[in-house]
């Protein structure tokens, strides 16, 4: 009897759990703009303070914001300009707050550029810079006791400046010894600004789950090894290769590192078995997929092959429709370190293999990650809808006919998934969601326009207006998820 899926689920945690223990490899160096996607080892922390220094944040004039308390258009403020400091050099040492001839002293600065620094104590600090567009500049004979001898650039300012105006002080930002990324957090393009802006350029992050597949039927071909016009092989029709394609993708989409070993014959278990138990000794993998050959029935031969290596069956077969095939092993590496290996067996029609892939092998890789599994989107279930013109010519064109959900839906006594499309609605107020066509388990069209998994759990009736649980087709959620 077929194990129910939440049992399957189960069991795939806590052999996840057993799976994390044994990991050998904790951690791997990797350049920061390769990190993205990874999750970080441990604990990020900035090496330096952002900015370091105290810079100008506008083109404009640092100077002492007190000096200006008073300053109106009645009563200007003039400032001696003392020097022009860039972003990126060296700024002079602040001069005194006036000059010998009495008159303030001020600074022209660039935005970024660092502000003065004191020489002593007990100078006082320039601490904001005024906007250029908010002071005039003046010729030396309107500021009264200048002597033009000391400088001949000169501003006027009408109105107060505030304390620490277009000032970014040491540190405001990111502060040396700040956590940026915690350990298990999954590292975004975004987390990329903040880590490069305080000198990072390598990070920690935990090493990546290594599964290699295999696919198998002797009538499969791949089209990058056999080439478009690939030969019929001893008179048998052959098919290309999608599964094998797909599971390389969406394995490296949901954060593994995929190696593709090859295609199998679909009839000979000894092939498989020599294959395994070479790829058993080398310590490679964590996992091991095949698509294909996973039926109970006379074409399935994989369990045979798994319990003949000494490989324990955790389950075979899962009231789930399509994938209901699916199995999943462990097996006994024979390698030095002699660690476990995981083992899924999965149907090899494409969209039964998909499914199994989303709903078993996923959540497994995230239980091995110490994730959680996704929480689903919940969407109102809409049904197909046809015309009377299409269905029934004696009818009135037009008229909507809701198509029976029929087999859609699946029998009650299974989990069961169907590809469909989520949009928002037409008031944009929830989210609908609506089967795709043609739901046959060999049928790869529908996927095209498909975004997601639709979750018809057992033993519940699912009628139109039902709300259903629904997961993202791929890693990369479509923009109307959101």
């Amino acid at each position: 009897m077929a194990m129910q899926y939440q049992a399957a689920l189960q069991i795939l945690q806590q052999t996840a759990n057993d799976m994390s223990k044994r990991r050998t490899r904790m951690e791997e160096l990797v350049p920061l703009e390769d990190s993205v996607g990874r999750t970080a080892a441990k604990d990020i922390l900035s090496p330096d303070s952002t900015p370091p220094y105290d810079t100008a944040a506008a083109d404009g004039y640092a100077l002492v914001s007190s000096a200006t308390i008073n300053a109106s258009p009645m009563n200007p403020i003039y400032f001696r300009v003392a020097g022009t400091i860039t972003a990126g050099e060296e700024p002079p040492l602040m001069p005194p707050c006036r000059g010998p001839d009495g008159v303030l002293q001020c600074y022209e600065i660039m935005v970024g550029a660092r502000f003065p620094d004191t020489a002593t104590e007990h100078l006082i600090h320039m601490d904001a810079c005024v906007w250029a567009t908010d002071v005039q500049e003046v010729s030396v004979s309107e500021v009264p006791k200048a002597d033009p001898q000391l400088g001949n650039r000169f501003i006027k300012i009408t109105k107060p400046v505030t304390y620490n105006a277009n000032r970014r002080r040491a540190g405001e930002d990111i502060s040396k010894g700040d956590r940026l990324i915690r350990a298990g957090m999954k590292i975004r393009s975004s987390h990329v600004l903040p880590l490069a802006s305080v000198g990072i350029k390598e990070v920690a992050v935990e090493p990546l789950i290594r599964v290699g597949g295999w696919s198998t039927g002797r009538e499969i071909v791949r089209s990058d090894v056999d080439g478009p016009t690939a030969t019929k092989r001893s008179g048998t029709r052959y098919t290309y290769d999608a599964d094998g394609p797909y599971l390389m993708a969406a394995l490296k989409e949901f954060g593994a590192e995929p190696h593709f070993l090859g295609l199998l014959p679909g009839d000979d278990p000894a092939v498989l078995k020599k294959a395994l138990g070479e790829t058993m000794a080398t310590d490679k993998f964590d996992v091991l997929v095949t698509t294909g050959a996973a039926t109970p029935g006379r074409s399935g031969f994989v369990r045979s092959v798994i319990e003949k290596l000494g490989g324990q069956v955790h389950f075979h077969g899962v009231a789930m429709r399509p994938g209901g095939t699916a199995m999943f092993a462990s097996l006994e590496s024979t390698a030095p370190n002699n660690g476990l290996v995981s083992f899924f067996g999965l149907p090899g029609d494409p969209c039964a293999m998909a499914a199994s892939f989303r709903f078993l092998i996923v959540p497994y890789l995230q239980f091995v990650r110490g994730e959680k599994a996704d929480e689903p989107l919940m969407a109102t279930l809409e049904l197909r809808c046809s015309t009377r013109q299409e269905s029934e010519p004696n009818m009135d064109a037009g008229a909507p006919v809701e198509a029976s959900m029929g087999n859609d839906c699946g029998p009650l006594c299974m989990d069961c998934f169907r590809h469909g499309r989520v949009t928002a609605s037409e008031d944009g107020r929830r989210k609908v969601v609506r089967m795709t066509k043609d739901q046959g388990p060999g049928k790869v069209y529908p996927f095209i326009e498909a975004n997601c998994w639709i979750h018809l759990p057992h033993g519940q009736e699912i009628v139109q207006g039902a709300m259903v649980p629904c997961l993202s087709l791929s890693a990369c959620r479509d923009e109307k998820w959101q």
